[in-house]
C-alpha cells in the first residue's frame, strides 16, 4: 500500500480509538438512570441488510454525519437536559423541547435520531418493543445522543463495516439510528417528517433525502 494511502487511515484509526474512550467516558458519567426492561435494546444492533445499506456507503461518510450531529446540535446544546418529543406530542417536563426527528446527511450516509414510538413497523434488528409500548417523550441530552451516534459507529461502522441503531433515553424512548442515505430505512425514518414535525426550520438537514 502506497503511503500517501497510508497515513489518512492511520489518522481514522487514531481518531476513532481516541472517540470510542471518549464515549466510555461519558456513558460512565452519564447521570440518568433507566428503565431496565429497555436493557436489551440500550446497546448497538448491527445489521447488513440492504434495506439500512442499499447496497454501499462510505464509512467515512458516517463519521463526517457524526461531525454534523457535533456542529449542529452537540456543540449549542452540549450537557443540558432537554426533552425530546415525537410529531404532534405534548410535553410531560418543565424542560426544553426538541421535536424530533433529526436527521444529519453527509454523502452515502446519514444518522437519524427520531423516537421509536413513531416507527410502527416492526423492522428494527434486536427490537423487542412494538411501537405502541415506546413513550412519545423522552429526556436525554445531545451530548449524550452523541456519544451513542459514536459507539454506533465505532461498534458496527467501524468494527464490521455494519450500520445500526441503538435505544436511548432515560426511558429508552429513542432510537439513534446510522442508515445508508439512499436506504430504505432513511425513508421510512424520514416519513415521519410528514406527520406534522413542526421543528424542520432549525436543521437544515431534516429534509428527507
Amino acid at each position: 500500500m502506497a503511503k500517501s494511502n497510508l497515513v489518512p487511515q492511520l489518522a481514522y484509526w487514531k481518531f476513532n480509538a481516541l472517540l470510542y474512550s471518549v464515549i466510555i467516558s461519558i456513558t460512565l458519567a452519564h447521570p440518568l438512570t433507566y428503565n431496565a426492561s429497555f436493557s436489551d435494546e440500550m446497546k448497538p444492533h448491527c445489521t447488513d441488510s440492504n434495506d439500512w445499506t442499499a447496497g454501499f456507503y462510505n464509512p467515512n461518510h458516517c463519521l463526517q454525519a457524526l461531525q454534523k450531529l457535533e456542529d449542529t446540535d452537540y456543540k449549542v446544546h452540549y450537557s443540558h437536559d432537554l426533552e425530546f418529543l415525537a410529531p404532534g406530542a405534548t410535553s410531560r417536563t418543565s424542560l426544553s423541547t426538541v421535536r424530533l426527528p433529526r436527521k444529519y446527511t453527509s454523502g452515502t450516509c446519514t444518522i437519524i435520531i427520531a423516537m421509536l414510538s413513531t416507527i410502527i413497523e416492526n423492522i428494527l434488528p434486536g427490537q423487542v418493543h412494538q411501537a405502541q409500548e415506546y413513550g412519545t417523550t423522552d429526556v436525554s441530552k445531545f451530548s449524550y445522543l452523541w456519544s451513542i451516534a459514536a459507539w454506533v459507529d465505532r461498534h458496527c461502522v467501524d468494527k464490521d463495516s455494519l450500520l445500526g441503531w441503538c435505544a436511548t433515553g432515560r426511558n429508552g424512548d429513542i432510537g439513534v439510528f446510522t442508515v445508508a442515505t439512499k436506504s430504505k430505512m432513511n425513508r421510512i425514518l424520514s416519513s415521519v417528517l410528514l406527520l406534522g414535525n413542526t421543528s424542520q426550520s432549525a436543521n437544515p438537514d431534516l429534509d428527507p433525502s
